[in-house]
């Protein structure tokens, strides 16, 4: 075999030795560990070290796994704004001049006041909200509530009442600040809706021939 050739076979043993002796990828180097008996039975682990003379050596070798990177979350995207100003940052409209002409814009929708069986509040444009299945309590073994109890509700009907014609400038600028606040502070599941929901009723308030 020529010097050429001896050379190049030399490179590739070389080069596969490397290889074979290289740790897998995600692990860092392996550590050795002695376990060194001394003769009166002393028994000493030695990191990396061999034993000295005399003593009754077994060695191992442990693959370490390597670190895992430390964990970078995903940029949160950016949140969508309104395509509107804030009702927050705009003053609560005064009452109505009768000397300013309004020019062509209409009155705002109809808005309905609704009270819940709990009497809590909301605002509705007509006076038909669905019917609500108001829970009711059970009892179950022994007559004790909530021990293998069943579930049962009684349907319910909010009651809506019409906001008088004075007053319907003043419940539409209260019903849209109720919307940004959903909006602004709301979960994250249903933000988007509230932000489209904000959009609409401002639109609709800036609209109409209320004052501001």
């Amino acid at each position: 075999m020529s010097g050429a050739r001896r050379l190049a076979a030399l490179g590739l043993v070389l080069l596969a030795s490397a290889l074979m002796s290289a740790p897998p990828p995600g692990y860092a180097e392996p550590t050795v560990i002695y376990r060194c008996t001394a003769p009166d039975g002393e028994v000493i682990f030695q990191n990396g070290t061999p034993c000295t003379a005399g003593h009754q050596q077994q060695r191992r070798v442990i693959d370490i796994a390597a670190p895992l990177p430390a964990f970078v979350p995903a940029p949160a995207p950016p949140e969508r704004v309104p395509a509107v100003p804030l009702i927050s940052t705009m003053p609560a409209p005064a009452p109505a001049d009768a000397d300013v002409d309004a020019g062509p814009r209409s009155p705002p929708p109809a808005l309905y006041a609704c009270r819940v069986y709990d009497n809590s509040t909301y605002w509705r444009e007509d006076d038909a909200p669905p019917a609500r299945c108001r829970p009711l309590q059970t009892v179950g073994i022994g007559g004790v509530p909530g021990v293998g109890a069943g579930q049962a509700c009684e349907r319910h009907e909010d009651v809506c009442t019409a906001v008088p014609a004075d007053d319907l400038c003043r419940a539409w600028d209260a019903r849209v600040r109720e919307a940004e606040f959903r909006w602004r502070f709301g979960d994250g599941s249903g933000r988007e809706s509230a932000r489209v929901e904000y959009e609409r009723l401002f639109k609709q308030l800036q609209e109409s021939a209320c004052p501001g």
